[in-house]
C-alpha cells in the first residue's frame, strides 16, 4: 500500500459478525492497518510538513484533505489538547503491536507522540493557570482565551464545557504526580458544575433543552481515571462521580418501557423531548459500559450494585433502539438527529464518529447481554456499522483519514464539520477502535464472556 494515497486499499466487509471472528488476528490486523497505522502515519507526515507546531497537527480539512489557511495556527482548540493527549497516549501503548509500521516509523511516531503529549499537557496546565481552572473552548498562541474571531475573551467561571472534562482526562497522560493531582482538581470542579446543570454549549446553537452530554463525558472520565490515575482514592472518587451521573442520565433521559432515549429534557417539566442523537446515545452506551466494567471490579461495586444491574440490562436495549431509529439503510450510516417517535431525520448529516462509537458500544453490549437474542442483534448492528464506516468514510486520497460528514439524502461527502474545522486528533474513531479491540482481547483471555 502506498502510504501517501492508499488508492489500492480495500475494506474488509463483513457478511456475518461473531465474537470469535472479531477476536481473530485477521480482524485485529485489519483495524490496525485501516485506521490505527494510517492515523499515526498521517500525523507524522503532518508534523514533517510543519515541525515548529508544538501540538498534534490537525490543521487540515478532513472532507477535502486541504490544508487550512495559515491563520488557523493562531487558534488552538483547547479541548483538542485534552482529547489529543488521551488519544496519543493510548496509541503509544499499542505501537509495538502494529506490525505494518516499519521500525523507523515506529521510532519516529513514538518520539513525536511522546513530545506532543508532554507539550499538550503542559499547555493545559498553563491554560488552567491563566483562567482559574476553567478551560476555554479556544485559545490563541499565548494560550489566552479568545472568541471565534480571535479577539480576547473571558470564559464564564460559573460554567462547564466539554473542554474542562477532556482536559482533565488528558492530563492523566502526563506521569508527573503533581499534574495528575491537577487533573483531579479540574475533574472535581467540572463535576460540581455538571451536577448543578451549569453546562456551556461552546460550538453550536443553544440546545432546545437540558442535554446529557456532560454527564455522558463523565463516563469516559470515570473509566479513564480508574485506568490511569496513580492514587487509588482518586480512582474511586472518579468512578463514584461517574456512577452518580449515569444513574441521573438513565433516570431523566431514558424510557425503559420503550428503550427510547431523549437527547434533551425540558428543564422546567423534566419531560423528555422527542429528539434522538443516535451517536450520542450510543456513545453513552460504550462509555457507560466501560465505566461499569471498572466499577464492577472496584471497592464501590456493592454500593452501586443496583446501577450496575440496571446498566447491564438497559444499555444494550438503548443501543439497539437508538440504532434502529437512527440508521439510514438507503445510504448506510447514522443520522445526526432523528425524531425519536418516528425515526424521521431532523438533521440528515451523517458524521463519521458515530459509527465507531456504535461499534465499540455493540462489543461492550455483547459482553453484558442478558439473552442470546440481544447479543445477536448487537452483533448485527456492529456488522452494519462496520461495513458502513469502512465502505464510505476512509479517504484514500488522505491516508485513509475519515471524511467527517456525508449527506444522508445522497450518500455524498459534505464539506461540513460537526464541531471544529480541522481533523480529529485520533480520538473518536481510533480511540473507540482501540477500546473495542481491548475488550475483545480481554474476553479471549478469560474475561467476562458474552451470554451463551
Amino acid at each position: 500500500m502506498n502510504p501517501k494515497t492508499c488508492y489500492d486499499w480495500k475494506p474488509l466487509l463483513l457478511d456475518h459478525a461473531s465474537i470469535e471472528a472479531l477476536q481473530s488476528p485477521a480482524y485485529r490486523h485489519f483495524i490496525f492497518d485501516a485506521a490505527i497505522a494510517p492515523g499515526c502515519r498521517l500525523l507524522l507526515a503532518r508534523h514533517q510538513r510543519c515541525p515548529a507546531w508544538p501540538f498534534v497537527e490537525t490543521k487540515f480539512n478532513p472532507n477535502t484533505g486541504r490544508d487550512l489557511p495559515a491563520e488557523s495556527y493562531n487558534l488552538v482548540f483547547a479541548w483538542f489538547l485534552g482529547r489529543g493527549s488521551e488519544a496519543l497516549d493510548d496509541h503509544l501503548h499499542e505501537l509495538d503491536r502494529i506490525e505494518s509500521l516499519t521500525s523507523s516509523e515506529r521510532r519516529a511516531i513514538r518520539h513525536l507522540f511522546t513530545e506532543w503529549v508532554s507539550n499538550m499537557t503542559q499547555a493545559i496546565v498553563r491554560i488552567a493557570d491563566l483562567h482559574h481552572d476553567r478551560i476555554p473552548f479556544r485559545v490563541n498562541r499565548d494560550l489566552q482565551a479568545v472568541d471565534a474571531k480571535g479577539q480576547p475573551a473571558q470564559p464564564d467561571p460559573t460554567r462547564v464545557g466539554a473542554g474542562d472534562i477532556f482536559c482533565a482526562k488528558g492530563l492523566l497522560s502526563n506521569q508527573d504526580p503533581a499534574v495528575q493531582q491537577r487533573a483531579f482538581a479540574l475533574l472535581q470542579r467540572a463535576a460540581g458544575l455538571v451536577r448543578s446543570n451549569h453546562d456551556e454549549v461552546e460550538q453550536t446553537a443553544p440546545p432546545p433543552g437540558r442535554g446529557h452530554g456532560m454527564r455522558m463525558l463523565m463516563q469516559g472520565a470515570g473509566s479513564c481515571f480508574a485506568r490511569k490515575a496513580f492514587d487509588p482514592a482518586v480512582r474511586s472518587a472518579a468512578l463514584d462521580m461517574a456512577a452518580g451521573f449515569l444513574g441521573e442520565v438513565l433516570q431523566a433521559h431514558y424510557n425503559p418501557s420503550t428503550a427510547v432515549f431523549a437527547e434533551y429534557v425540558d428543564p422546567a417539566s423534566g419531560n423528555q423531548l422527542p429528539i434522538l442523537d443516535p451517536g450520542h446515545a450510543n456513545e453513552l452506551v460504550g462509555l457507560g459500559l466501560g465505566m461499569i466494567e471498572q466499577l464492577e471490579r472496584s471497592p464501590l461495586a456493592q454500593k452501586h450494585a443496583g446501577l450496575i444491574a440496571c446498566a447491564r440490562r438497559e444499555l444494550p436495549r438503548l443501543l439497539l433502539k437508538s440504532t434502529e431509529l437512527g440508521y439510514n439503510s438507503r445510504h448506510p450510516g447514522l443520522y445526526k438527529t432523528v425524531d425519536s417517535r418516528t425515526g424521521a431525520p431532523l438533521n440528515s448529516d451523517m458524521p463519521w464518529w458515530n459509527l465507531p462509537e456504535t461499534m465499540r458500544a455493540a462489543v461492550r453490549a455483547c459482553t453484558v447481554a442478558e439473552t442470546a437474542s440481544i447479543r445477536t442483534q448487537c452483533l448485527e448492528l456492529f456488522r452494519l456499522c462496520h461495513n458502513a464506516y469502512f465502505s464510505h468514510y476512509p479517504n484514500r486520497a488522505n491516508m485513509l483519514f475519515p471524511f467527517q460528514t456525508r449527506d444522508g439524502k445522497t450518500g455524498h461527502v459534505l464539506d461540513v464539520v460537526p464541531a471544529v474545522p480541522e481533523g480529529d486528533p485520533l480520538y473518536h474513531a481510533n480511540g473507540a477502535f482501540l477500546d473495542m479491540l481491548a475488550v475483545l482481547e480481554r474476553i479471549s483471555q478469560g474475561g467476562r464472556e458474552p451470554a451463551p
